[in-house]
C-alpha cells in the first residue's frame, strides 16, 4: 500500500504492518489505521502515522525509554478489547507507547493516555487513565539526552 503524507512524502507500507484502532483515537475518531515509523536511528522516538488521514501523525515513545518506574496495569476488559487473554499469549505481546508533545524547547509525554498495541493481531487502543497523580505533561527532553549520551559513550 502506498500513500502520501505531508510530513514524510510518499510512504509505502506492507498492509501486514497497519495497526487498527477500532474506536479511533480520542479527538480523532475517523483515524482508525496507523503505522509506526522510526523517527531516526539515534533516538527511541517513533511516529504513529495515520493512514486514513495522512496529515495526522503523533510523535511517540515506549514509556520505559523515558521513565523506568512507569508501571501500567492494563485492565482485563481492555486486554479483551485488544484480543489478548490470560493464558493465550505473553503480556509482552502488548506494546505501550505514550504520545509526546513538542512546545518550543519543551518535550513532554502524556503518561495518562497510553497507546496499547497487541502485536499479534495489530489491534490498538488509547487508554485514558483516571489517576490525577499520573502526569499529562511529563518532561522528557533530559531523559532522552542522557540516554543518547549513554549509548554514544
Amino acid at each position: 500500500m502506498r500513500f502520501e503524507s505531508p510530513r514524510f512524502g510518499t510512504i509505502e507500507v506492507d498492509e501486514e504492518k497497519i495497526l487498527h484502532f477500532p474506536r479511533g483515537l480520542p479527538g480523532f475518531p475517523a483515524c482508525t489505521e496507523f503505522i509506526v515509523m522510526d523517527h531516526d536511528k539515534e533516538t527511541p522516538l517513533k511516529w504513529l502515522q495515520c493512514v486514513d488521514r495522512p496529515e495526522v501523525a503523533f510523535l511517540v515513545v515506549e514509556p520505559e525509554q523515558i521513565l523506568l518506574s512507569y508501571g501500567l496495569e492494563i485492565p482485563e476488559p481492555v486486554l479483551a478489547f485488544l484480543g489478548w487473554r490470560k493464558g493465550s499469549g505473553d503480556p509482552r505481546d502488548v506494546v505501550v507507547f505514550v504520545i509526546l508533545t513538542v512546545d518550543g524547547e519543551n518535550l513532554t509525554a502524556n503518561l495518562r493516555a497510553p497507546v496499547l498495541v497487541n502485536v499479534e493481531n495489530r489491534r490498538a487502543h488509547q487508554m485514558i487513565l483516571d489517576d490525577p497523580q499520573i502526569p499529562i505533561q511529563h518532561p522528557v527532553r533530559r531523559e532522552l539526552e542522557e540516554k543518547a549520551e549513554q549509548q554514544a559513550g
